[in-house]
């Protein structure tokens, strides 16, 4: 199917059921239902992508108006390279600039998957470290 064959629409919900699919679709690790329900409600904005009667795509950000955190951006294997995961960041970044007062700033940090850094460089992410940014680091904590 080509891009002007598949009509692609865009909401601001997500189901626990499409989450799981699409972290599977990629796959990343299963988890838990009611830690899925947890994620989706403490998300400050979420962006999904629908085509063909199923969720396509997804992107979630945390923030709390000092700093933002963008989650799980996941494009179904199939449906990718058609702009759908630059569409959804776009919608994050917008939501993130229309939030903003006035002289506010916030600092947005992501985790990009290895060998995907240079998709977010287009929207303006800087990959660490460098000057303004020391290494960015993590921890997995599990019991």
């Amino acid at each position: 199917m080509t891009r002007e064959e598949m009509t692609i629409e865009y909401s601001n919900a997500l189901s626990v059921d499409d989450y799981s699919m699409l972290r599977q679709s990629v796959e990343w690790s299963e988890i838990p239902g009611e830690l899925i329900q947890q994620a989706i409600d403490r998300s400050d904005y979420i962006i999904s992508a629908h085509a063909e009667g199923i969720t396509i795509g997804m992107a979630r950000l945390i923030t709390d108006g000092t700093q933002a955190l963008i989650m799980d951006v996941i494009v179904h294997p199939n449906y990718q390279g058609y702009g759908i995961g630059k569409t959804m960041m776009r919608k994050v970044m917008e939501f993130l600039n229309s939030s903003l007062r006035d002289g506010q700033y916030v600092l947005v940090n992501l985790n990009a998957t290895k060998g995907r850094e240079s998709f977010y460089t287009q929207f303006g992410f800087e990959i660490r470290p460098t000057e303004r940014f020391g290494m960015g680091m993590a921890q997995w904590i599990h019991k």
